[in-house]
């Protein structure tokens, strides 16, 4: 499970970077991938106890959740 969840992150972000990349009318969903990404890796590193990389994916969703609210909401 912590192997796919790293995975699954990982390849969340790649696609996330492309998609803001793109400069185009999709993206927007890059910042929904990098949302999704970091709540599952936040819970992969909760699993692991691993504080700082809980704390830095934590401080991403904030993030995230901001950027999903200039790209989707104003």
């Amino acid at each position: 499970m912590i192997q796919t969840g790293k995975w699954v992150g990982t390849f969340l972000f790649l696609g996330a970077a492309i998609l803001l990349s793109s400069n185009s009318p999709v993206s927007k969903y890059g910042m929904i991938l990098f949302l999704v990404g970091h709540i599952i890796l936040t819970t992969v590193f909760v699993i692991l106890k691993d504080k700082p990389m809980i704390f830095q994916n934590g401080t991403f969703i904030g993030i995230d959740i901001y950027g999903v609210y200039n790209w989707w909401m104003v």
